[in-house]
C-alpha cells in the first residue's frame, strides 16, 4: 500500500473519530431495540398472550432486516460511485431518524393497528440505514490502513459499535432504576431512542469533516481518465458472485450470534432464566464488555495469522462452547452473569474476521456493493430470524439447548467453509491478490487499485 494511505497522528486520529462515532451511534440505535423489546411487545401489540406479542415484536425486527440489503445496494452504489464518505454521512441521518420517530410513535392502546404499522415503517428506515453503515465504515477505515494494520484497526472501530450497543444497556440500567420499572415500561423507554438526535448530529459533523480515502481518489481519477461509468452492482452480482457465497456461508454464524447478543440476550435471560429487568440489563453490560475486549484482542492476532486461520479458530471455539455458555446462562444470576461473557467473547471472535472480510475479500471497484449486499442478505437470513427463531426453539424444547444447537452448528459450518474454502482466504491475505483472478474474470485497472 501506498505510504499516504497509513494512518498517523492527527489524520490518523480524526478518521478514526469520524468513522467510530457514526458507528458508536447507529449500532447504539440498533441496540434499544433488543434492550426494550418486552417492553415494545406491551407497548405495541394487542395484550393477552405475551409470548405472541414478543414474537410479533422479533416478526417487525426480523422484517426490518429484509430492508437491510436494499440499504446495501443503495449505499453500497453511493459508496463505489461517489466515495465512502458521502455513504457514511447519508447512512446516518437515515438510521438515526427512524430510531428517534420510535420514540415518538403512539401506542396500541391508542391506535390500535396502526401502532406495529409505523413500528415497521420505523424499523425500515433504521435497517435501510444500518445496511450501508458496516461496509462503508468498515472500508472506509480499512482504506486508511496500512497492510499491517488492518485487522487491529477495523477491530477498535467494530468496537465502537459494541459500546454503543452497551450503552443502550446501560442507558436502560440506569433509567430503569432511577424512573422504576413501571415508569420506565410507561414512557422512559422513549427517552432511549430520542437520544438517537443529538448522537446523530455529533456522528454527522464528524463524517462531513473526514478525508475521502486515498485508494477511491485514486481510483475516481482512473475512472475519470477512462471515461468510465462506475456499475458496482452489476460489477458485483456478474464477477465476484462466488466471493459473495463463500463470504455469506462463513458468516452465517456470526450474523445469528450477532443478534443473540444484540438483541435476544436480554429474552432470553427474562424467559428461560427468570431474571429480573435490571438483572438482565447488567449481564447484557457484562456481556458487551466481553465482546469488546474479545474483538480487540483478535484484532491485534488476525494480522499475523490471516484471515482463514481467524475464522477457523474462532468457528471451532464457538462450535465447542456456544451449548455449554447458553446453558449456564439459564440457570441463575451468576449463571446468567458468566454465561452471558462467555458467549459475548465468542460474538468477538467471530466478528473481526467476519466484519474484516467485507473489505479484505474484495476490490476497491466493487468494495462497498458486494460486501454490504452480501453481508446484509446473510444478515438478513440468519440474524434477523434469530430473535423469533431462538423464542420459537426454547419454547418447544422447554430450554436453552435447542438454540444453542443451531448457533453450534452455524459456528462448524463457519470452520468447515473456511478450512474447505482454501482459495479465496489464502488469497485474500495475500497482499498481491486479485480476487478477480479467483472468479475467472479479466483484472481491470480499477481492480487491480484495490490490492
Amino acid at each position: 500500500m501506498n505510504e499516504t494511505t497509513e494512518l498517523s497522528g492527527w489524520r490518523r486520529r480524526k478518521v478514526l473519530i469520524a468513522a467510530a462515532a457514526g458507528n458508536f451511534t447507529e449500532w447504539y440505535d440498533w441496540g434499544v431495540y433488543g434492550v426494550v423489546a418486552t417492553i415494545i411487545a406491551a407497548q405495541f401489540f394487542e395484550p393477552g398472550n405475551p409470548t405472541a406479542a414478543l414474537l410479533s415484536t422479533f416478526a417487525v425486527f426480523a422484517l426490518g432486516y429484509l430492508a437491510r440489503p436494499v440499504g446495501g445496494i443503495v449505499f453500497g452504489r453511493i459508496g463505489d460511485k461517489h466515495g465512502r464518505k458521502r455513504a457514511l454521512s447519508l447512512t446516518i441521518l437515515l438510521t438515526c431518524g427512524g430510531t428517534a420517530a420510535m420514540g415518538l410513535l403512539p401506542t396500541y392502546d391508542k391506535v390500535g393497528l396502526l401502532a406495529p404499522v409505523l413500528l415497521l415503517v420505523c424499523r425500515l428506515a433504521q435497517s435501510m440505514g444500518a445496511g450501508g453503515e458496516y461496509a462503508s465504515a468498515i472500508g472506509f477505515v480499512y482504506e486508511h490502513s496500512p497492510t499491517a494494520d488492518r485487522s487491529k484497526n477495523v477491530s477498535k472501530l467494530i468496537a465502537t459499535s459494541f459500546i454503543g450497543i452497551m450503552i443502550g444497556s446501560v442507558f436502560a440500567r440506569i433509567a430503569s432504576a432511577v424512573l422504576g420499572d413501571e415508569a420506565f415500561a410507561a414512557y422512559g423507554w422513549r427517552i432511549l431512542f430520542l437520544l438517537g438526535l443529538p448522537l446523530a448530529a455529533i456522528g454527522f459533523y464528524l463524517r462531513s469533516r473526514a478525508d475521502e480515502t486515498p485508494e477511491f481518489e485514486q481510483l475516481k481519477r482512473e475512472r475519470a481518465a477512462a471515461k468510465e461509468v462506475a456499475t458496482p452492482l452489476a460489477d458485483a452480482l456478474r464477477s465476484y458472485r462466488p466471493l459473495m457465497v463463500t463470504f455469506m456461508i462463513a458468516t452465517a454464524s456470526y450474523a445469528l450470534i450477532s443478534t443473540t447478543i444484540t438483541s435476544y440476550l436480554v429474552t432470553f435471560l427474562q424467559q428461560t432464566n427468570g431474571l429480573t429487568a435490571n438483572q438482565t440489563y447488567t449481564a447484557s453490560i457484562v456481556s458487551n464488555v466481553a465482546v469488546i475486549a474479545s474483538t480487540l484482542v483478535v484484532g491485534l492476532y488476525c494480522d499475523r495469522i490471516g484471515l482463514r486461520t481467524t475464522f477457523i479458530v474462532s468457528g471451532t471455539i464457538v462450535a465447542i462452547v456456544a451449548v455449554p455458555a447458553l446453558m449456564l446462562a439459564a440457570h441463575g444470576y451468576t449463571g446468567g452473569i458468566v454465561g452471558s461473557a462467555v458467549i459475548g467473547i465468542c460474538k468477538g471472535m467471530l466478528a473481526v474476521p467476519a466484519l474484516l472480510a467485507l473489505s479484505q475479500m474484495f476490490p476497491i471497484a466493487v468494495r462497498i456493493t458486494a460486501g454490504a449486499l452480501a453481508y446484509n442478505v446473510v444478515q438478513a437470513i440468519f440474524g434477523g430470524t434469530g430473535p423469533a427463531i431462538g423464542v420459537t426453539l426454547n419454547e418447544l424444547t422447554g430450554g436453552p439447548n435447542g438454540f444453542a444447537l443451531y448457533l453450534a452448528v452455524l459456528a462448524a459450518v463457519t470452520t468447515l467453509t473456511a478450512w474447505c474454502a482454501r482459495n479465496a482466504f489464502d488469497r485474500s491475505d495475500n497482499p498481491d491478490y486479485h480476487p478477480a483472478a479467483l472468479a475467472g474474470c479479466p483484472q481491470t485497472t480499477a481492480t487491480q487499485t484495490g490490492q
